[in-house]
């Protein structure tokens, strides 16, 4: 159950981070390395998306779900069964 978890953290990692931190990363790495407008410029940046940003949210997302379901998942459990 704690790989699902953090499998579907890095899924919702990609997809936030991809709508809120990519603008800024690309802008980034476009003045950076000069990338300059245009159809070249265009596919540079999306492989700097889809090789190392997507991979990147997703193990950010995967082992902060992974935390998150060993720190805080399992420790809450039902009251005790009187038998």
């Amino acid at each position: 159950m704690k790989y699902l978890t953090a499998f579907l953290s890095g899924v919702v990692s990609v997809v936030l981070l991809s709508f809120f931190a990519t603008p800024l990363l690309s802008e980034i790495y476009a003045d950076y390395f000069n990338v300059q407008p245009g159809p070249d410029g265009e596919s540079e940046l999306a492989d700097f998306l889809i090789f190392w940003q997507w991979p990147a949210f997703f193990a950010l997302g995967f082992f902060l779900g992974y935390i998150i379901h060993t720190k805080c998942l399992t420790h809450m459990s039902l009251p005790p069964v009187n038998r």
